[in-house]
């Protein structure tokens, strides 16, 4: 009987000691994922400046005018080696698409390009229509949202998603940045968009060329909106970010801030 006592004892002794190993292991783990968290999050931010950076001093150098051959769209990161992970960054002209928003303003100019996008997109008149009214009742849209839980049919709104964006109503599309396609939507006449294109390559419209096309409201040749996306896995963590980035021209010399950040699906 005192054997089994004592066997009893180191039994349980052992499984104390075993539930205690276990709980500081896991302890452990969840620190280290934390730190990992920390790191990738810092890493993060690290992209999200290093692109806020570029902007104002494109700001300074060049601030009529935004190219996709500019230093500030050269930093993006394909996927390289860091400290225990990986990193990857992007940086994208926001003012590359329409902006719905633009026919808040109430002129034919906006309404009329937002259709002919619907209509190359293959999105039916009646969900263009919706959503000029949308956007017409509820004020600047930040994102496409509220369309989404209206009962417009999702596939139709990923159609648009490539051309479109959500920004505040001044911002205009550039024409240096646009996706050749949607330039040709805009202007409509094949000449016109012939020699935009040309003029691209030699080096990017200036406001003086924007006008002369004549639809200075509608399209510009600079932009003040940019998204910034990274990719971080630091360990097992993995962390994406995306940052709306705008640049503000003050007396004191251009400002960027970060309008709005959310994390993105790590998959």
């Amino acid at each position: 009987m005192i054997l089994l006592n004592v066997l009893i004892v180191v039994a349980i002794a052992a499984a104390a000691v075993t539930v205690m190993i276990v709980a500081q292991d896991i302890e452990v783990r969840r620190s280290i994922r934390l730190h990992d968290a920390a790191q990738a999050q810092a890493y993060a931010r690290a992209g999200e400046l290093s692109a806020a950076v570029a902007l104002r001093r494109d700001a300074l150098t060049t601030p009529m005018i935004d190219t996709v051959s500019e230093p500030w769209a050269q930093i993006g990161q394909q996927t390289i080696a860091i400290p225990g992970g990986s990193f990857a960054l992007s940086i994208a002209d926001e003012q590359a698409r329409f902006n719905v928003n633009a026919v808040a303003k109430g002129d034919a100019i906006s309404s009329f390009a937002l259709v002919n996008i619907g209509e190359a997109a293959g999105v039916s008149r009646q969900t263009i229509n919706f959503i000029a009214a949308a956007v017409l009742a509820l004020g600047p849209l930040r994102d496409d949202g509220p369309l989404r839980t209206s009962g417009i049919d999702p596939a139709e709104l990923d159609r648009l998603a490539p051309y479109i964006v959500f920004l505040p109503e001044d911002a205009t599309l550039n024409i240096n940045t646009a996706d050749p396609a949607l330039v040709g939507t805009i202007l409509r006449d094949p000449a016109i968009v012939r020699r935009v294109l040309d003029r691209r390559r030699q080096g990017g419209l200036s406001p003086e060329d924007v006008a002369a096309l004549g639809a200075t409201g509608l399209i510009g040749a600079g932009s003040s909106h940019f998204r910034v996306e990274t990719t971080v896995r630091v360990g097992d963590v993995v962390r994406r970010t995306s940052s709306r980035i705008e640049r503000i021209a003050t007396p004191l010399g251009p400002r960027v801030a970060v309008t709005a950040r959310r994390r993105l699906p790590a998959g």
